[in-house]
């Protein structure tokens, strides 16, 4: 390959994760999202293709993800929360009056044998990793604040897909590619 020549199914798998993450954005009632959010959505698009197995992978049985780290998913344990779903996730206490659950929305499961999830806290922005939660409906209060975190940072209405120096990364494939066996 020639230098700035494109790979097929390296592209095509690109396209693939960008198409399941425009999925996950479109199933949000937020219509603009913090960047750590977008970037989640993408690492949430990535973990699930890696779950099961391409119908041109090397089993037909274990997706990438178990034959790399020799770890399978459980339905129990892994399936139990959609992304974005609002939850008030359960934080250690003691018998002090501090807060014992927060406000977050749900990622993806952190793949470990005990069920834990990832989380975005709506407290600090940041992604944390907890083992009990309770589901709760979207409240009004949560959209206004994720709206706000968004337009704070300055994020792109929609979604938009950027490289590492902030600018919009187009695709010259996705438009009457030959090469995609459409």
């Amino acid at each position: 390959m020639a230098r700035g020549e494109h790979v097929p199914d390296i592209e095509r798998y690109i396209r693939t994760v960008k198409e399941r993450t425009r999925c996950l954005f479109h199933t949000l009632p937020f219509p603009v999202l913090p960047k750590r959010l977008v970037v989640e959505m993408v690492y949430t698009s990535v973990f699930w293709l890696n779950a099961f197995p391409p119908s041109d992978g090397i089993s037909d049985v274990y997706g990438p993800r178990a034959i790399v780290t020799g770890a399978d998913l459980d339905w129990q344990r892994h399936c139990q929360l959609e992304f974005g779903s609002y939850v008030q996730v359960h934080e250690e206490h003691d018998n002090s009056m501090a807060p014992r659950t927060t406000g977050a929305l749900a990622l993806r499961p952190n793949g470990n044998a005990q069920g834990g999830y990832f989380f975005y806290s709506l407290t600090t922005g940041r992604r944390i990793s907890r083992y009990a939660w309770t589901v709760l409906p979207m409240p009004s209060e949560v959209i206004r604040h994720v709206n706000y975190v968004a337009r704070d940072e300055r994020a792109n209405p929609g979604i938009a897909f950027l490289d590492r120096e902030y600018n919009i990364f187009h695709d010259d494939l996705e438009e009457d590619d030959p090469d995609d066996g459409s």
